[in-house]
């Protein structure tokens, strides 16, 4: 099938969730979408290694905020398209965007089509749903009244509307897309709203949008440039559409909590629940994502946030706090008496305050596994590729230590590759890689960066000591789990 949709996504290449961006464009746009990333040429060769199927063209030098670049990617590629929409690099398609994609294309009169979009943690957890109604042609009126009727992640539209327009507002920072709604919904254009969440707006720190004094003069601006005035008719039709959103808000449904739970003496209760109502009081009111095939045992397991997939398993008497999140894949084991903790981010101690980019949490890609008694100190990101294993006992990984040189606490990440495995009573330091389909031997020590795959790595210090025969069974696997 022809492409004839064009994804912008206008990036500084620094955000991890970047990867979850491309994939959902990928998956629901499929054969159609033409997905550019457009990021300052510094950051082009990270992106490029670590999304190879992404498409990547480095910003002009002269572009000044991300309406620039969005208008300098849409003006040089997006003539040769039917349709144009862009997400941000924190934020997803849904399934339901194809309904998005299917309507605007099979009724070629139509100009625009917008669902409604869910707000979710920096963890992707579903923490409300925005308000929305089909009263796009009220959009003006609905803005003087204080409601913002579409946000850009659930929008796509004919290529020809956005050059009409004249492309986005380069003067604002946080509201040229608004404005450029505003100014299409006073031309009468032909649009259709799909009543379904097609896409999903991350919230956390650090985003612009969360500059509330700018956003609020901006919004000043706007209103008196695009003109009109309140209608309380309008607003009323709006509200009365969206009740049921506003009473789960209210009632803090699932999914609209924004804060989870984090009384020490409601999680030592929680332990004790039988796991049915153990899993549903985690997910409601601690906001975690545990899976229904997932499974905890006699286990304290509390950091910040917990996503568990299909069949993963804790399993008893371990420990995680003091920790951003634990993230386990499908069929993913932590087997028993492990203690994992970290040092999470945004307190106020002066411990690690000099790196913003830390992230305190354990990461494990699908069926990989942590067997017993352990310690694994999260304090920066540890991470597990698929299938990879730290087994036997009493392994020690230490991402943080003291820095000599500035006399202060620092920590680095630590990567565990794919189908990787560290042997029994071994040591890994921060900054170290074990690289993929490779073995780190019985009570060796790894403090290094290595990236040459299949090879045993022994020793005090670790160092390439013998290859591995790459027809070696245990390196194909395709369930993680050994009988």
């Amino acid at each position: 099938m022809e492409k004839d949709i064009l994804v912008i996504t206008a990036t500084q290449g620094r955000r991890k969730t970047l990867g979850e961006t491309i994939r959902s464009v990928r998956e629901i746009g499929s054969d159609r979408v033409r997905h550019i990333i457009i990021a300052p040429e510094s950051s082009l060769q990270d992106i490029a290694s670590q999304y190879p199927e992404a498409e990547c063209i480095a910003e002009p030098k002269d572009t000044k905020g991300i309406y620039s670049v969005l208008n300098y990617g849409f003006n040089t590629y997006g003539k040769d398209y039917r349709y144009l929409t862009f997400i941000n690099d924190d934020d997803t398609w849904l399934p339901e965007y194809k309904q998005l994609i299917e309507t605007i294309t099979k009724d070629e009169s139509l100009d625009l089509a917008y669902g409604k979009t869910r707000f979710v943690n920096k963890y992707g957890v579903k923490i409300g749903s925005q308000a929305c109604s089909g009263q796009f042609d009220k959009f003006i009126p609905l803005l003087h009244s204080g409601i913002i009727l579409l946000t850009q992640q659930a929008v796509i539209m004919k290529s020809e509307l956005f050059f009409k327009a004249g492309g986005f507002d380069e003067s604002y920072k946080l509201v040229a897309d608004t404005k450029l709604w505003a100014i299409l919904s006073k031309d009468n254009i032909k649009y259709r709203y799909i009543n379904e969440e097609c896409a999903t707006y991350r919230i956390q720190e650090g985003q612009l949008s969360s500059d509330h004094k700018l956003q609020k003069e901006e919004h000043a601006r706007l209103l008196n440039e695009v003109g009109g005035s309140s209608s309380i008719f309008s607003s009323i039709a709006f509200r009365l559409t969206n009740i049921p959103t506003y009473i789960k808000r209210t009632l803090g449904c699932k999914g609209y909590r924004r804060k989870p739970v984090t009384n020490k003496v409601a999680q030592a209760i929680t332990v004790l629940l039988p796991w049915k109502i153990r899993r549903y009081v985690l997910n409601k009111y601690f906001l975690y994502n545990i899976a229904p095939t997932a499974h905890i045992g006699l286990s304290f397991i509390y950091p910040r946030h917990l996503t568990m997939g299909e069949g993963a398993t804790i399993g008893h008497l371990n420990v995680a706090i003091n920790l951003d999140c634990i993230i386990m894949g499908r069929n993913c084991i932590i087997s028993r008496s492990n203690w994992i903790t970290g040092y999470p981010t945004g307190t106020d101690s002066l411990h690690f305050a000099h790196d913003k980019e830390r992230r305190s949490e354990l990461i494990m890609g699908d069926e990989s596994s942590i067997t017993k008694k352990h310690h694994i100190d999260c304090t920066n990101s540890v991470i597990l590729g698929e299938f990879a294993a730290i087994g036997g006992y009493d392994t020690q990984i230490l991402t943080h230590s003291v820095d000599m040189m500035e006399c202060r606490q620092d920590s680095h990440p630590i990567i565990i590759g794919k189908y990787s495995l560290v042997a029994t009573r071994s040591i890994i330091t921060g900054g170290a890689q074990l690289p993929a389909y490779s073995v780190l031997c019985a009570g060796a020590y790894l403090g290094k960066h290595y990236e040459e795959e299949w090879k045993m790595y022994g020793g005090v210090p670790a160092r390439p000591i013998k290859d591995i025969p790459k027809e070696a069974k245990r390196f194909h696997r395709t369930q993680g789990y050994i009988i």
